[in-house]
């Protein structure tokens, strides 16, 4: 049975109806043909990484294209270019310090990973503005994580929201996605997570121990995972990976279950190779390569 801490839900209907993640069959939905090109495998652009915050958005590009997407882009300030190229020369930087210099790089994108390292400044709300607009337009997925989480209730008075939404909040940015306390977010998280799904008509992932992935009222929970995740740009790793399996064709809820688990499963491996206390998000890109391409050892004593 799917553990759930007590305080999430008062009713053991709920507990039951949550889902298991079979992490072995969705990742046959990566499976590759002999003569693939990496135009089949979808184009990820980050948007993120204001000034004092550019490693999330290096950290969230390096790890779309470790989890396989076959384009990532990242659009962030001109003062991180030479360090994301140093980081992983991969990635296709753009310096961009402004809404319009943004405008040229939304047309060609199949997902857009929106947040990591944003800020909450007037460079920050230009990039939300134009790419809910520019996703809402061209119909392109878009994940939204940290200060765009932050941001998007004053946006969703301003524009219509996009049709294909993750949105990735832990329970202080869900508190403010629903106007109300972190208190009764921690009281009832599947309550919380169905909430916001079907306020903002998206998929979330509600992290944390036992992270939650809904989408209105199916529901599932990641067992796998360690307090050592609790470290800054843990949260960047995780919406590359989603976005990546976005960009190869995974539906919103596939892409969000598998990475959330294979992130959660990479912590582990790393954990009990070493310890929780040294973990950090670079340990978690180094793994998490390893696990998506080949069943893991949990995945045989789970089949």
């Amino acid at each position: 049975m799917t553990r759930v801490a007590i305080n999430d839900t008062n009713n053991f209907k709920k507990i039951m109806k949550a889902q298991k993640i079979n992490s072995l069959t969705l990742k046959k939905k990566l499976t590759r043909s002999s003569d693939a090109h990496k135009g089949e495998f979808g184009h990820v652009l980050v948007i993120g990484g204001n000034i004092g915050f550019g490693g999330a958005g290096l950290l969230a590009s390096r790890a779309s294209v470790n989890c396989g997407a076959g384009l990532v882009s990242l659009a962030t300030r001109s003062s991180h270019v030479s360090a994301s190229l140093n980081f992983c020369p991969e990635v296709m930087v753009k310096p961009v310090d402004s809404g319009q210099a943004l405008e040229k790089y939304l047309d060609s994108p199949s997902v857009i990973c929106l947040g990591p390292g944003l800020g909450q400044d007037f460079w920050s709300e230009q990039m939300i503005y134009k790419s809910l607009e520019a996703a809402k337009k061209n119909n392109v997925p878009i994940l939204i994580d940290a200060d765009g989480l932050n941001l998007l209730p004053k946006f969703i008075k301003k524009l219509p929201l996009p049709k294909k939404i993750v949105l990735t909040p832990h329970v202080g940015e869900a508190s403010i996605l629903l106007n109300t306390s972190k208190e009764k977010i921690k009281k009832n998280r599947v309550m919380s997570a169905k909430r916001i799904s079907k306020k903002y008509s998206a998929v979330v992932v509600l992290k944390g121990e036992n992270s939650i992935i809904c989408w209105k009222d199916k529901y599932f929970i990641c067992e796998k995972g360690n307090a050592g995740m609790a470290t800054g740009g843990m949260g960047d790793v995780l919406s590359g990976i989603i976005s990546s399996f976005i960009a190869q064709k995974m539906t919103l809820l596939d892409a969000a279950c598998l990475g959330v688990e294979l992130h959660a499963e990479a912590a582990d491996e790393y954990s009990e190779a070493i310890g929780i206390n040294s973990l950090t998000p670079t340990d978690v890109l180094d793994i998490i390569c390893l696990l998506y391409t080949s069943p893991s050892p949990r995945d045989v004593e789970e089949s």
